[in-house]
């Protein structure tokens, strides 16, 4: 037999309480619709900006100074610094009174990153090409060579998120221009490129080097750490992503000698004591120049997979490492590691500190400044290399890689180049300052 609910068994009271909670409750089941129905995300990718191949072989030109935007590499010479504006050129700087920096010209360089001085001839990379500079005249550079077609890396390698490839019908990519996205999806946006952070990522890897005096009486600069050029004697040394490329420099003209394959991912060089100190995402490579027109690979020593600067005086060499930034790793990679390199076939990690979001460093005796980007600049007392200590931590600047030279710390970054007064180690002294412009 059938049972019938009867509605005269539920009490008036009852459901005046049901519908009121009914009420209470039908916003929620409104809005929770609606969130599954439609949902904004909003995201910032970059995409190419192309140049055809005519523009880009005639863009190449002095111009008048102009303010820091994007400043990458810093390379000091001679009394000046020269500052890579990323992708755009390179800024020159009068820096002979370091209390008061002069920014008197621009060299228009589409695509450049990288830059190297010996002898008054300036070595910049384009896109793939490598370009020479007489720079006698900081008034008037003049380009006298172009090696075309050298390196693998080139602008065609994202700075972050993007999901457009590289289109060759389009031109040569000079640059990436950030655009913020914003879409409407129907239920939820987790199958979103952006959302899945996929997409075409690659690891975007800026920097410059430091080099010394070179034998023969020649004169090199000074350079940050973030390396992918390195000059000793008559040879100019530049990794790409994956090889070590070697350029006789002797004349004013480079000629590529030599190209062997390093490894996976090559990021920085490194020049110290007649050996190149190569580091990757995931090792250290160490190579013997005694022919430096063939240099001989003499020890790989592995660390955990993060982006990773070298810099090296005596038998200690110091790496960074940092996750994020596009850097294929290991989530919380954050340190400083001290490996001793006395015997250069056989490297052995001493010592490891962690970092906030280390990126480049220098070394000075014994005495080592690391970039922690967003998070200011440290100065560390590694006089005793197996007991590294923290000195000071200026927290109020941007910073992305460091020269010190003669007394002098310059910094750059995202607040400008920055310059200090490191003659006494305890008490840095500001000396100036050329900040950044937001062009936006």
């Amino acid at each position: 037999m059938k049972r019938v609910l009867s509605t005269s068994s539920v009490k008036p009271s009852q459901i005046l309480a049901l519908l009121g909670l009914l009420l209470l409750l039908s916003p929620l089941f409104i809005i929770s619709c609606q969130d599954l129905r439609t949902q904004t995300i909003t995201w910032v990718e970059y995409e190419p900006v192309y140049m055809t191949h005519e523009e880009f072989l005639n863009s190449v030109s002095l111009e008048t100074s102009r303010d820091l935007v994007n400043p990458g590499k810093i390379y000091f010479y001679d009394g000046y610094l020269f500052v890579n504006e990323v992708n755009k050129g390179i800024h020159i700087i009068d820096n002979q009174n370091p209390s008061s920096p002069q920014n008197i010209g621009f060299i228009n360089i589409p695509a450049n990153k990288d830059l190297a001085i010996r002898n008054e001839l300036l070595y910049a990379d384009s896109q793939k090409d490598l370009l020479i500079f007489d720079i006698k005249n900081l008034h008037n550079p003049e380009l006298i060579d172009r090696v075309e077609d050298v390196f693998n890396i080139s602008a065609n390698t994202p700075p972050g998120f993007t999901t457009q490839a590289v289109d060759a019908s389009m031109g040569l990519v000079v640059d990436w221009k950030p655009v913020v996205r914003e879409e409407v999806c129907e239920g939820n946006c987790h199958s979103h490129p952006a959302a899945s952070r996929g997409g075409f990522r690659t690891m975007s890897s800026d920097g410059s080097f430091t080099a010394g005096e070179s034998s023969g009486g020649s004169q090199t600069g000074v350079g940050g750490s973030m390396a992918r050029f390195a000059i000793t004697g008559d040879y100019l040394y530049a990794v790409d992503d994956r090889d070590l490329i070697t350029f006789d420099i002797s004349s004013h003209n480079a000629s590529k000698v030599d190209r062997q394959y390093v490894g996976w991912l090559i990021e920085t060089i490194f020049p110290y004591n007649e050996n190149l100190f190569i580091g990757s995402v995931n090792s250290m490579y160490i190579y013997d120049l005694s022919n430096p027109a063939f240099p001989n690979q003499l020890s790989v020593f592995r660390h955990a997979t993060a982006c990773d600067p070298v810099v090296v005086e005596g038998n200690y060499a110091y790496v960074t490492l940092r996750d994020g930034d596009n850097c294929p790793n290991i989530q919380g990679t954050n340190q400083l590691e001290v490996i001793d390199v006395e015997d250069l076939t056989n490297p052995k990690n001493i010592g490891i500190y962690k970092m906030i979001k280390p990126h480049g460093l220098g070394i000075d005796d014994g005495y080592l400044f690391v970039s922690e980007g967003e998070h200011g600049l440290k100065v560390l007392d590694a006089t005793d290399p197996h007991n590294v200590k923290e000195m000071r931590h200026i927290t109020d600047i941007k910073t992305y890689d460091v020269i010190p030279f003669n007394g002098v710390l310059m910094v750059t970054g995202a607040s400008g180049i920055i310059q200090y007064d490191y003659s006494n180690i305890n008490d840095l002294i500001l000396l100036s300052t050329i900040p950044v412009v937001d062009n936006n």
